[in-house]
């Protein structure tokens, strides 16, 4: 009978989906991540598809409800459909996942504004539309390390193996060849933007397969790198072709013409090969000559010849607030796509190998559970006025009430005192004690609970000078005092950058175009297994569970529920570009590696507690007032970067580390370590991976031609929230309490000068 009664149930689902028109399951193709692989709690690209057979397609746009860590579907803001070449329609959009269940609920919209639920949450979509739910792939847990790689390149697997960690637990490697059958549409449903690659660790792009790429997709990855990611780039006679292209940046300098390749000696030194190449395989191959090779910025790290200029073999740089590295050498094609060196050489490109050893154990102990992300969150949770009750208070009330219940309430109704008749007391003293009780347990709640709105955050804002491009990040905390639903926006107040109101400068120094503003809000929440972590196999059971929605816009989240005495979380990252340099320098580096010249705020505000960092050394600079100019050669000189991260302390004769106090709630000093992450020792240090903190590590930078300027200023987000308590008409809320703002740690990424005989042009090396 229930057998039937289910079969009729989803007949009459399917007959009224397409009597009104909707799309049946079949005929909506999702997609997500990278060829199917993508991450909880990481930005994802979505693809929504409608083939030609689908009716009503042509036009409209789409949104999709995704899970937050509370198991609450979130509606993404809309994205328009647009015609996919073949016949079919397409939309493509971002989430993140906050539940490991990958379940997407689709909402198309048709050009009137009226949505039609192609499988979409809510009471009047719930019972019609329940077949219609799309289930994707499950995804992998957010502490598992993504190595995406667009090319033919089996030694990317190999070199996983030798980054394994203790556990044995290795990166995942997602490989995509624009060549191979399927390749094509995978790579055509990569991101566009830097946001759409949020769930990679690292990038790997072989530079014959970029021709096959849309050009949108390397805008993508190069914008993701220049945010703040790590891309190894292997292009050696394909230099010549990817010179003409969209991946032209790449490169070190421009490609003069192709040489040969006498000897692979300083290839497999670079690369600790254990076998050497074969002599005679080396013949016949072409490795780029570069018109200026003094010039390329950065650092040369394998080269052939007597001077690191005559033949660059391997270039590491910093690329905005990223870095890139070339190999000139094309390891996926003969010989070198079957030598046993290319899995090491790729491995040191990417210094896995370090990464992994400095991690030791100390590192996998808290894998996957604690990170300084979830480091963070624990801080930001913290709100003046608002403190856990007391055991002492909670066993008091326990004990009196239970003293209230047997003594006293017995005394008075036993008979002894009002007589035999007394018994009738009973059904007045038992509700006027539980009464009472459950009247102090509530006052002693909103003692030390409070009874006001309570608001934190935290903020970090990076400003690449060289570049032009500004990436900030806000971390916000709401604690309620009532059940109420939140609206919340966060907006950027461009009057704390210098230049505010002036025009976008008209691009960057290699020529390519600046990138629109951009505001991205969304929950904040730990990654692991724990109670309301991403990974976690249960949903939290939050008390004002209820689903909500983006208002329009990325910036704008409407209808957040929050239960009274609790707190929910909230990240916003800020990308614009600039209209004027931050600073202006004169920073170049003298022979020991310290340090010359002189910086110059040019920051409508001062920076306090202000250092400067370059290599292994930190500065000492103090307060830096606007227009204000710190000469790094005067003064008493640097100290140790790795010793004042980590806060050292001298006994006596020798420095005593003082270890990493995992019971830390200072949010910018968390911040602070987290942005210097591997050069303060890794996880080694604070037994401790960064997890998503690891993108805001300028630690590559600091030993390449780079310096950073570090300091703390006011806030340039401004976050506003207004409350609509249930029952309560539309608008009709109050406004909470505004987010501190001095809570801001301002760092300023510096090119440093190059010297003039590092510059001076010189005649290309004899190739004969």
């Amino acid at each position: 009978m229930i057998a039937a009664v289910a079969a009729f149930v989803c007949l009459w689902c399917v007959a009224d989906a397409a009597a009104q028109g909707i799309a049946p399951a079949a005929a909506v193709e999702v997609a997500a991540g990278f060829g199917g692989v993508y991450r909880t709690g990481s930005w994802t690209p979505l693809s929504v598809r409608f083939p030609a057979s689908s009716a009503a397609t042509t036009d409209g746009s789409v949104a999709v409800w995704v899970e937050d860590p509370d198991g609450q579907y979130v509606r993404s803001p809309e994205a328009a459909l647009v015609p996919d070449g073949e016949g079919g329609t397409e939309a493509r959009l971002t989430v993140r996942f906050g539940r490991p269940t990958a379940r997407v609920l689709v909402e198309r919209i048709d050009p009137a504004g009226q949505a039609e639920a192609v499988a979409g949450p809510g009471p009047a979509a719930a019972v019609r539309m329940a077949p219609l739910l799309r289930s994707l792939p499950a995804p992998i847990p957010a502490a598992e390390t993504v190595l995406l790689v667009l090319g033919d390149l089996p030694a990317a697997e190999r070199a996983s193996r030798l980054m394994a960690r203790e556990d044995g637990s290795r990166p995942r490697i997602v490989a995509i060849d624009p060549a191979a059958p399927g390749g094509a549409d995978q790579a055509r449903r990569l991101g566009r933007s830097a946001r759409d690659f949020d769930g990679a660790d690292a990038i790997i792009v072989c530079g014959r397969a970029t021709a096959a790429v849309e050009p949108a997709v390397l805008r993508g990855i190069d914008a993701w790198v220049r945010q703040g990611g790590q891309l190894a780039f292997i292009a050696g006679a394909s230099a010549a072709d990817v010179a003409r292209g969209d991946a032209e940046a790449w490169l070190p300098g421009a490609v003069a013409k192709l040489v040969p390749l006498r000897r692979g000696n300083a290839i497999e030194t670079f690369a600790r090969a254990s076998r050497p190449l074969d002599k005679n395989a080396l013949a016949g191959l072409q490795l780029p000559l570069f018109a200026a090779p003094q010039a390329i910025e950065g650092s040369i790290e394998a080269f052939e010849g007597r001077v690191p200029s005559d033949l660059p073999l391997v270039v590491r740089r910093a690329h905005g607030l990223g870095t890139v590295v070339w190999a000139g050498i094309d390891i996926d094609q003969p010989p070198f796509r079957d030598w046993t060196g290319s899995d090491s050489l790729l491995v040191e490109m990417l210094r896995g190998r370090r990464a992994a050893r400095e991690a030791g154990r100390t590192g996998e102990t808290a894998r996957g559970t604690l990170d300084l992300a979830g480091q963070l969150r624990q801080a930001i949770d913290q709100f003046p006025g608002v403190a856990p009750i007391p055991f002492e208070v909670i066993a008091g009330l326990g004990l009196l009430y239970v003293a209230c219940l047997y003594p006293l309430d017995w005394w008075l109704v036993s008979g002894r005192r009002f007589g035999p008749r007394a018994s009738w007391l009973g059904w007045l003293s038992l509700p006027l004690l539980v009464a009472a009780a459950s009247g102090l347990a509530w006052e002693a709640g909103q003692r030390f609970k409070g009874r006001q709105w309570r608001t934190s955050a935290a903020t970090l804002v990076d400003v690449d000078v060289g570049g032009g491009t500004v990436r900030a990040a806000s971390f916000a905390g709401i604690w309620s005092p009532q059940n109420a639903r939140l609206d919340l926006t966060a907006r950027a107040d461009e009057r704390r950058l210098p230049g505010a109101g002036l025009p976008a400068m008209e691009g960057r120094k290699d020529g390519a175009p600046n990138e629109p503003a951009r505001m991205d809000v969304t929950w904040f929440a730990a990654c692991g297994r724990g109670i309301g972590g991403t990974d976690a196999p249960a949903a939290h059971p939050s008390l004002a569970a209820a689903d909500y929605r983006y208002a329009g816009t990325s910036d704008r989240l409407a209808g957040v529920p929050i239960a009274a005495s609790s707190s929910r979380l909230f990240e916003a990252e800020w990308t614009c570009s600039l209209a004027a340099a931050p600073v202006t320098s004169t920073l170049k580096k003298e022979g020991q590696g310290t340090l010359d010249g002189a910086v110059v705020n040019r920051l409508p505000f001062p920076l306090d507690r202000c250092v400067l960092v370059h290599a292994g050394w930190l500065y000492d600079v103090g307060t830096l007032a606007p227009g204000q100019t710190f000469q790094p050669g005067q003064g008493r000189g640097p100290r140790s970067l790795a010793g004042a991260v980590t806060h050292r302390t001298q006994n006596k004769d020798r420095e005593v580390a003082v270890r990493w106090d995992l019971a830390e709630r200072d949010p910018l000093r968390i911040l602070e370590l987290a942005g210097f992450h591997a050069a303060a020792g890794g996880s080694g240090y604070t037994s401790l991976e960064s997890g998503r903190l690891a993108r805001y590590d300028l630690s590559p930078l600091l030993p390449l031609d780079r310096a950073v300027l570090v300091g703390r200023g006011p806030s340039p987000f401004d976050w506003r929230c207004r409350t609509q308590a249930p029952g309560d008409a539309a608008g009709a809320g109050g406004d909470v309490p505004p987010m501190p703002g001095e809570q801001t740690l301002w760092r300023i990424v510096i090119p440093l000068v190059r010297q003039a005989a590092e510059t001076a042009p010189s005649p290309p090396p004899r190739t004969d």
